[in-house]
């Protein structure tokens, strides 16, 4: 059997077109570059995408903690760091750290993923798909100390009636090649709606975000924000009141 290495690491290079106003790189960029580690590290803990696609499944992430010390500058160079932490009934928990090119800590998150049916969408339980492999634990240290938190989730009457801050749409460019919005453009979409809501961007360095239901090709998102004792609360629904998603921003304003 092939050893498990203890982590996994991809190198990236911030690019102009990754960049936000800050001329650092994106939040939903920092995202992608996350879990293409991740797409790395599962396959070095022998759950490639082409191994899990063999058993009529795929990765489903659930939720996702990040916090940045500071975003990569454009033209830096950086390095993502990821491990697993193995499997907890239905519950992969993945960790991270990114490093500038001296290899300081400037970030760190944290993951709950689950394998899924690749047609329906609905949790498998490893331990009961024949023939695929047991899960592997890298190391079992927890970037937060915690694994990442699910909240309890919101419902439309939260939010008292107010107007939605921002609108989006699933357009062409939006979508994935699952053929539904990408996670990490829920992530752009809530930095958007801070943006509008006149939040001074430069000071968020600390949000989770839990992923409800999928956004398919054409359908409309309401995106409502509310504070919180945390800070703010990013929430989006669709069509009549569906819950897409919510994000926590630990900000104090």
């Amino acid at each position: 059997m092939k050893t498990t290495p203890e982590y996994s690491e991809m190198d990236f290079y911030v690019k102009g077109t990754e960049c936000s106003p800050f001329s650092t790189l994106a939040p939903h960029i920092l995202l992608g570059d996350m879990q293409e580690t991740a797409d790395k590290g599962a396959g070095d803990c022998g759950f490639d995408r082409y191994v899990i696609s063999k058993f009529n499944a795929c990765w489903i992430i659930l939720r996702m903690r990040v916090h940045v010390d500071r975003f990569p500058d454009w033209r830096e160079d950086f390095t993502i760091r990821t491990w697993s932490r193995g499997c907890d009934k239905l519950f992969f928990d993945r960790e991270y750290e990114v490093y500038d090119n001296n290899r300081n800590i400037i970030g760190y998150a944290s993951s709950v993923w689950i394998l899924a049916d690749m047609e329906t969408h609905r949790p498998l339980i490893p331990m009961r798909i024949e023939g695929l492999a047991e899960p592997r634990v890298q190391q079992d240290k927890l970037v937060f100390g915690e694994v990442c938190p699910k909240f309890r989730p919101s419902k439309l009457e939260d939010f008292d009636g107010s107007e939605p801050v921002i609108t989006k749409y699933a357009d062409y460019s939006e979508l994935d090649h699952n053929h539904h919005v990408n996670n990490t453009r829920y992530v752009a979409w809530v930095f958007d709606a801070l943006y509008k809501y006149g939040l001074d961007i430069s000071k968020v360095n600390d949000f989770t975000i839990n992923y409800i239901c999928e956004v398919k090709v054409g359908e409309k998102v309401d995106i409502y924000i509310k504070k919180t004792d945390k800070g703010l609360l990013v929430t989006g629904f669709k069509g009549e009141g569906t819950h897409v998603f919510d994000s926590e921003i630990y900000i104090f304003i």
